[in-house]
């Protein structure tokens, strides 16, 4: 496939993202399923435990409980993994700690096992868990490096506003998987909205005071707190006055976000200018 065409055809809402590499981890499996899976390893785990113990008491036999939480953990997150540490230190006791079958415990002894068990447990769910998680931001960072340089080779390549604005739209709809629209001043002060065809009063509003004033409207803030919105005025010197507006999922803002769209919107900006020169 080549990278010149990956955001050539800018449709309207969320665009398909050429570059997820759709995480077959696990992560997505419903939560149900994956405390079933969890639940399924621990009991894995007691009967291989069983067998070792059929043959004679094996020191350090409650380790054998780790591994489900380490596989838990790197395949589903720190809620499963801490169910496995949990359910670990409760089979353990109740299988091999004497009294057997019962969760009551005989020996001190035996109640740091299973409280050290319990504890390695949390300490290593939350190191995989921290872990998994750097992968994953390493792993989008990486994706929207490569959608940017994209982005960059197709500017410049761009022919025509038009073409600089859907290209905008569709790389910023690619990079965070949310609605965008590109709204342009028309005549009569009319505005031109490519992207999105049901926005609200408020966010009509909102978009205006972008274009007219050239700052930043964000969304949620009076008095535009019902906007979906942030608006970002691009500023271009041929008097083609446009704004881009992103619908950030409150509780899913990236921290970037500011930072990347303003680069985009001076990359449209010295586009238009170029093209209208």
């Amino acid at each position: 496939m080549s990278l010149e065409k990956d955001f050539g055809h800018p449709q309207a809402g969320v665009v398909a993202d050429p570059f997820v590499v759709h995480d077959a981890g696990l992560s997505e499996v419903p939560i149900a399923v994956q405390y079933l899976v969890s639940f399924i390893m621990v009991v894995m785990a007691t009967a291989i435990a069983a067998g070792f113990d059929r043959y004679g008491a094996i020191p350090n036999l409650s380790l054998i409980y780790v591994l489900p939480v380490v596989i838990s953990s790197a395949a589903f997150g720190i809620g499963p993994a801490l169910f496995c540490a949990l359910l670990g230190a409760l089979a353990y006791n109740f299988f091999f700690t004497e009294p057997r079958f019962s969760l009551a415990v005989a020996d001190t002894a035996n109640i740091w096992a299973i409280a050290l068990l319990f504890i390695v447990g949390c300490i290593t769910s939350a190191i995989a868990s921290m872990r998994r998680r750097d992968a994953a931001a390493l792993d989008r960072y990486r994706r929207s490096e490569e959608k940017l340089k994209i982005y960059a080779r197709q500017m410049i390549a761009a022919a025509s506003a038009q073409e600089a604005r859907g290209l905008t739209r569709s790389a910023l709809a690619s990079l965070f998987q949310t609605p965008v629209v590109v709204i342009r001043a028309g005549k009569d002060d009319d505005l031109k909205i490519e992207g999105e065809n049901n926005l609200s009063s408020m966010e009509a509003e909102a978009a205006r005071t972008a274009l007219t004033s050239q700052s930043i409207v964000n969304a949620g803030v009076y008095p535009f707190d019902e906007s979906r919105f942030d608006f970002w005025p691009a500023q271009s010197s041929s008097n083609r006055a446009v704004v881009i507006g992103v619908a950030f999922d409150p509780e899913r803002r990236p921290a970037n976000a500011d930072a990347t769209v303003g680069m985009m919107v001076l990359v449209l900006a010295a586009t238009i200018d170029r093209c209208n020169a």
